[in-house]
């Protein structure tokens, strides 16, 4: 009896998967790989924002030192990656401030480049350094809206 349920089950045919199932399966994981690429498409820009923020924020303690020992910020042009944090200048323009000697002694710290690999801008700071309200920001236009990062000495932060 066991010899005719196994001969039974041995002379079935095997068969494949058909092709609607196939089809079905196919379109399935279709959909799924949309629904991933289109919930993940606004990650490249909020990791670009955050790596502009981290970059930026590195500023902060140079710009705490200089303000300690009498130098100034940059507060008439929007600073490149040739000038240098902390200025010996009261003008403070990128002009004065972009040559070894142009540097408050003891800092050596450029601006960093953050263009290149996230696409924002730097802006002219406001304020002098030494009234404690400097402030300095970067620009993006994102899909027409222009987003602004805004670093901030007296708050000790970016956002």
């Amino acid at each position: 009896m066991h010899m005719d349920i196994f001969k039974k089950i041995i002379s079935v045919k095997n068969r494949g998967f058909t092709l609607v199932e196939l089809m079905l399966v196919i379109s399935i994981i279709g959909i799924l790989a949309g629904v991933v690429l289109v919930s993940s498409g606004g990650g490249v820009e909020k990791s670009k924002r955050a790596s502009a923020i981290t970059t930026m924020s590195s500023i902060l303690p140079e710009l705490v030192i200089c303000a300690d020992d009498g130098g100034f910020g940059i507060i008439t042009e929007a600073p490149t990656t040739a000038v240098y944090v902390c200025c010996n200048a009261a003008s403070a323009a990128v002009s004065s401030c972009n040559a070894a000697g142009e540097a408050r002694p003891g800092h050596t710290v450029k601006w960093p480049d953050i263009e290149t690999k996230t696409g924002y801008t730097y802006q002219a700071p406001t304020n002098a350094l030494s009234t404690g309200d400097y402030e300095f920001t970067a620009t993006k236009d994102v899909n027409g809206i222009t987003d602004t990062i805004r670093c901030r000495y007296a708050e000790n932060g970016c956002s």
